[in-house]
């Protein structure tokens, strides 16, 4: 994959796409494949495969957000604002990525795994729309500012 993104000229929605499916994909195939591969086969049906599922399509959002959030957090042009909400952001990833998992299993916290899987997407969703609309403003402000170098250019 490094070598496809390399070869050519890509624009950076399309990078920022295609390491986050790859890290999304490659955490399904890991986690995911085999448990529904042997169980979900199975006669009796059991809603814990419907949970993996939608536990997944949550990860691809989580991947999709990290991934936008570490390439904006690279950016040398990224105003104060914005690198604090990066920075927000891929807290929260390593906070629920590490705490996340061992929420379900706590005997502590009473909760059930369909208002755990409810927590994780709500976090998920947020953390996706807040790099959504950073990304959003910084695309529109390098457009701007290509334009202005570009008409400055000409002349």
């Amino acid at each position: 994959m490094h070598g496809w993104l390399q070869k050519k000229a890509k624009p950076n929605h399309l990078r920022i796409l295609a390491v986050a499916l790859g890290w999304a994909g490659a955490e399904a195939i890991v986690h995911y494949l085999i448990p529904l591969w042997i169980g979900a086969r199975d006669i009796e049906f059991s809603w814990e495969y419907i949970e993996m599922g939608l536990l997944s399509n949550i990860n691809i959002l989580q991947h999709l957000s990290t991934s936008t959030a570490v390439w904006l957090g690279m950016r040398n042009d990224l105003g104060t604002v914005s690198m604090s909400v990066v920075t927000i952001v891929c807290t929260a990833q390593l906070l629920l990525s590490a705490f996340g998992n061992h929420m379900k299993k706590s005997l502590v916290l009473d909760y059930s795994s369909s208002s755990v899987l409810g927590m994780r997407f709500m976090v998920a969703i947020s953390m996706f729309a807040l790099v959504s609309v950073n990304y959003g403003i910084y695309t529109k402000r390098t457009e701007k500012t290509t334009t202005t170098t570009n008409a400055q250019q000409k002349w």
